[in-house]
C-alpha cells in the first residue's frame, strides 16, 4: 500500500496521471483533522485500486483556503459525483469544478456541516413521540397459547388440528 499526501494544487495533476496508468477509484471521504497538528484542518482521503497489479493507493489531500477547497476529479472518475457531494454537505469541502454540488444528506435549508468536530453535539432537539401499543386481539396474534386459541407444544411451536407439530 502506497500512501501520498498532496497538496489541493497538485492533486488534479496527479489523479490524471493515475487514471492513464489504469488506477481505479474505489472511496472518497473527506476528513475533518481539527487537533491532528495538520497546516490545513480540512483534507479528503481517496483509496485507489490498481486491478492489473493488485495494488492498492492512499492518498491524502490537504483542502486549503476559506471554504476549503481542492479540485473536483469528476471528470476523471465519474463515481466522484457522490462522494464529493457527501464530503461537502457534512464537512463543507468544496470541489472546484463539481457539475452539481448541492447538498445530498441533508435538507437543502441545513445551516452547518455536522461532522465538523465543532459543530456541536445537541444542536437540534429530538422529540419522541409515542407510538401506539400493538393490539393483540384477534385469534393467533398472542405469545401465549390459552390468549390465542391455539395449542402448543412444549417448545411453543403452534400445533395444528391433527396434533402433528
Amino acid at each position: 500500500m502506497i500512501e501520498v499526501e498532496l497538496t489541493g494544487s497538485e492533486w488534479l495533476e496527479r489523479a490524471t496521471a493515475l487514471k492513464d496508468e489504469g488506477w481505479w477509484l474505489a472511496d472518497l471521504c473527506g476528513l475533518d483533522r481539527l487537533h491532528l497538528g495538520f497546516d490545513e484542518r480540512f483534507g479528503i482521503v481517496v483509496q485507489l485500486l490498481h486491478r492489473e497489479r493488485k495494488e492498492r493507493q492512499t492518498i491524502h489531500v490537504a483542502a486549503s483556503g476559506e471554504p476549503p477547497t481542492v479540485p473536483s476529479i469528476t471528470s476523471l472518475w465519474s463515481g466522484a459525483n457522490f462522494f464529493e457531494r457527501e464530503a461537502y454537505d457534512l464537512l463543507g469541502i468544496h470541489f472546484e469544478g463539481h457539475p452539481n454540488l448541492d447538498r445530498i444528506l441533508m435538507p437543502d435549508d441545513w445551516v452547518g456541516h455536522p461532522l465538523r468536530k465543532d459543530y456541536g453535539v445537541g444542536k437540534v432537539p429530538v422529540d419522541w413521540i409515542p407510538q401506539p401499543v400493538l393490539q393483540i386481539g384477534a385469534p393467533g396474534q398472542s405469545p401465549k397459547g390459552d390468549e390465542a386459541a391455539v395449542r402448543l407444544d412444549h417448545l411453543g411451536q403452534v400445533i395444528d388440528e391433527g396434533g402433528a407439530p
